[in-house]
Parts: structure tokens; sequence; C-alpha cells
């Protein structure tokens, strides 16, 4: 659901989340900025790190769930197996999710490209377990 929808409805503090990607707005219902929470990818009840996504959009790219699901067009054999999560805050939903899936593709190096871009914050694991995130998350 577009976040203009939901504020033509009405809401102003709003938690929406639609296949694991998040949309949040405003503060929870407690007064607090949303906080998400990153599972580990290897204990799925485990949270490895929360972000505050201040309005933004939270999306998540991995093989942990869904396994190998993203491909490379020019190279249908390639496999994506450097990293099994990465996760990206985006200005919105649409924005974290097209460039988590773009910077998971790009193995160890997706986190270095999220890092470049000025309204974006990334937080991948890798297959040895190495977490690899932004300053800024």
């Amino acid at each position: 659901m577009p976040p203009q929808l939901i504020e033509h409805m009405g809401y102003h503090d709003y938690y929406v989340e639609v296949a694991g990607d998040i949309q949040t707005k405003g503060v929870d219902e407690v007064g607090q900025p949303w906080s998400i929470g990153i599972r580990n990818p290897f204990n799925r009840n485990e949270i490895v790190k929360s972000a505050l996504s201040k309005g933004k959009g939270v999306a998540t790219s991995g093989t942990a769930i869904r396994g190998q699901h993203i491909y490379n067009p020019h190279d249908l054999a390639q496999t994506f197996d450097d990293v099994v999560s990465l996760t990206v805050v985006g200005p919105n939903i649409y924005e974290a999710d097209r460039f988590a899936t773009a910077a998971f593709a790009m193995g160890r190096g997706g986190v270095t490209f999220i890092e470049q871009l000025p309204a974006f914050d990334g937080y991948s694991i890798d297959r040895q377990r190495h977490c690899n995130h932004d300053q800024r998350l």
C-alpha cells in the first residue's frame, strides 16, 4: 500500500509490512520512533541489529526464507551466495526494496554501494556470519 494512500486515509503514525518489507511513519503506540529488528538469517529467533526507520522504508533481500531467488539475466547459472542477508533502509519501501535486491546481487560489495548513497543505510550478513554495516544505521 503506497504511503500516500495510508496518509490520505488519515493515518499519521503507522507501521505496514508487506512480504517482509516495511514502511513506517510517525511513532509507535508508546510515542517512540519505530524500531525495526533485523533477524539473524541463521537463527530466525534472534535479532542481530535494530534500526530506527524514522519514516523510511526497510527491505531485506537474501536467501534465508525464499532460497536462491535472485538471478543474473546474463548468466542464469550464477548463484549469489557470498551474502546471506542484506537489509536497506531507504527513503521509502519501493526504493529500499529495489536497492536491497541490487546490493544483494553485488555480493560483499553491496553494503559499500549502499554506503555511497546519501539517503540509504545498509546492513549485511555473509555466509561466514560476518556482519557488515553502514555506520549510519
